[in-house]
C-alpha cells in the first residue's frame, strides 16, 4: 500500500511515473539513456549496480525489480545469489568489483569521494565514460530508490517478474511511449 493518497492503489513506481507524465517523461528518458545506451558497462553490469546501490539504500522494490531484471538477462545463478554482497561477491569480477566498491562509496559516503577512487577505476581497466556511466548509474538510483519508498509503492515477486522482463526485453521504451501518449 502506498502512503500518498494519490498512489494508494499504485503498484509500483511504474504507476507513480504515470500519474504525472508531463513530470516523469523526461526522468524516463533519462532512465533509458543511463540503464541501456552504449557503454563500456554492460546493461547487465549497470542493472548490477542499480541492485546494489537499491540494497544499500534499503529499497526492497527496486532490488526487487533490477534483480528479476537480470534475471531475464539470464544472468548467472551465483551472481544472482550474491548481488548483496557487492564487492565481496566471489561471483563477481574484479573489473565490476571495483566498480561495485566505488559506487558503494558513492552512496554511502559522497563527500568521500576523491582522484584516487577514479584512479583505482581507471586501473580496473574502465576508460573515463564507463566511470561517469556508472557514477550516472549510482546517483539516479539514489533518487529513485528515494521516490519508491517515500511514495511507499511495494511490488510483489509477479510485479517484479513482469517488469524485470519488459526492462530485458525492452528497456524503459513502453514506459516512455505510455507516458508520452498520457502527457498533455
Amino acid at each position: 500500500m502506498s502512503y500518498l493518497e494519490q498512489t494508494k492503489d499504485f503498484k509500483g513506481v511504474a504507476d507513480v511515473f504515470m500519474r504525472d507524465p508531463d513530470l516523469y517523461g523526461p526522468l524516463l528518458q533519462f532512465i533509458e539513456a543511463v540503464m541501456t545506451r552504449q557503454s563500456a558497462l554492460t546493461v547487465a553490469e549497470r542493472e548490477v549496480i542499480a541492485s546494489y546501490v537499491s540494497h544499500i539504500n534499503g529499497c526492497d522494490f527496486c532490488v526487487g525489480v533490477h534483480h528479476a531484471t537480470l534475471k531475464s538477462l539470464k544472468t548467472d545463478e551465483n551472481v544472482l545469489g550474491q548481488l548483496t554482497d557487492g564487492p565481496r561477491s566471489s561471483a563477481i569480477d574484479d573489473r565490476l568489483k571495483a566498480v561495485l566498491t566505488f559506487a558503494e562509496k558513492l552512496t554511502q559516503d559522497p563527500h568521500e569521494v576523491a582522484p584516487a577512487d577514479i584512479t583505482q577505476l581507471r586501473s580496473a581497466g574502465w576508460d573515463d565514460q564507463a566511470i561517469e556511466d556508472a557514477i550516472n548509474v549510482v546517483s539516479l538510483f539514489a533518487y529513485v530508490n528515494r521516490l519508491v519508498d517515500a511514495t511507499g509503492v511495494k511490488g510483489s515477486p509477479d510485479y517484479f517478474a513482469y517488469v524485470g522482463d519488459m526492462l530485458a526485453t525492452q528497456g524503459y521504451a513502453p514506459l516512455i511511449k505510455m507516458a508520452a501518449r498520457k502527457a498533455s
